[in-house]
């Protein structure tokens, strides 16, 4: 539509609002009444517009409340990462008093269940508890301890006694260990193990005695020689003993040696064969033999004084 006044006026959409009558340049700019100012109103057709600029200012409002929202949250976590952490729980020790039991701590309750939360101790440290505890009493000597023994010393205890043994030199007779009385002797040139006391006759008592020799054949053993027959021993022959006169032979010094053997705990000794280490005299009735056997297995025999 072409414009019908020159004057700088107000333009909307190339359409000019008429003016009212008599206005001059100078003047102000009134719009004139409109033909239908009583008619009807009719249809807006600027609605939309009018919508869109009555959301935009909810929407900045929006958008600066997400901004403010999101720094507050920010400021929080840099405030929170800057903090020292904290203790969790403080320590919480509880005072032992000697002699009492110590006291039973409850059950855990479930974190899940009951929330608990354990503030520090404020100052760091248990307040001491009084101790109750009494002075320590020298433990008191058992009667056991204290008591002393009656067993005299070692020293002046009884020695047990020597075994027994023949001495070189000594004139002994012979008695049986398990028969008592019986003594060896020599009748018809034969030994023998029969009775023999004081109150036997003077030949038998002589025929019981023998003096301790050298071992003839072994120095470290002994040799019997008869009391009433000087220079008869006793020996062994065909495995019986006999008094036979010592003929100077290597044979018989070794047939009338024999060797001691301690037995019984020293009590008693068994006569051993020089020339027959396994033999040993034995009592066989009233007769001297030797026999191969042990020690505990021969007569056991305990010098005595001569009758």
């Amino acid at each position: 539509m072409p414009e019908d006044d020159a004057r700088n006026g107000l333009r909307v959409g190339g359409w000019i609002p008429p003016y009212s009558p008599g206005g001059g340049p100078a003047g102000p700019i009134r719009p004139t009444a409109h033909a239908y100012a009583n008619s009807p109103r009719p249809r807006d057709s600027f609605t939309r517009l009018r919508g869109e600029g009555t959301m935009r200012p909810r929407l900045v409002l929006a958008a600066a409340l997400c901004l403010a929202c999101a720094a507050t949250a920010a400021i929080a976590v840099v405030l929170d990462a800057s903090r020292s952490t904290e203790p969790v729980a403080a320590e919480f020790t509880v005072p032992v008093v000697p002699g009492q039991p110590i006291p039973a701590f409850p059950a855990p309750l479930d974190s899940e269940d009951v929330p608990v939360s354990v503030q520090p101790s404020p100052s760091g440290t248990v307040p001491p508890v009084p101790s109750t505890e009494r002075p320590a009493v020298p433990p008191k000597s058992s009667p056991a301890a204290t008591r002393t023994t009656t067993r005299p010393p070692a020293a002046t205890r009884p020695a047990p006694p020597p075994p027994v043994r023949l001495s070189v030199g000594s004139t002994v007779g012979l008695e049986a260990a398990d028969r008592p009385g019986h003594r060896v002797r020599h009748r018809d040139f034969r030994g023998r193990l029969e009775a023999v006391s004081a109150s036997s006759s003077a030949g038998e008592r002589a025929d019981s005695g023998f003096r301790v020799r050298t071992g003839l054949g072994d120095d470290d053993c002994a040799s019997l020689e008869s009391v009433n027959f000087p220079g008869y021993y006793l020996r062994h022959r065909n495995f019986e003993i006999r008094l036979d006169r010592n003929d100077g032979s290597a044979l018989f010094r070794q047939d009338a040696t024999f060797c001691q053997v301690s037995i019984r705990q020293g009590t008693a000794l068994a006569l051993r064969s020089t020339n027959y280490p396994r033999h040993y005299v034995v009592a066989d009735g009233d007769r001297l033999k030797i026999t191969e056997t042990t020690a505990a297995g021969a007569t056991a025999f305990t010098p005595r004084n001569a009758l």
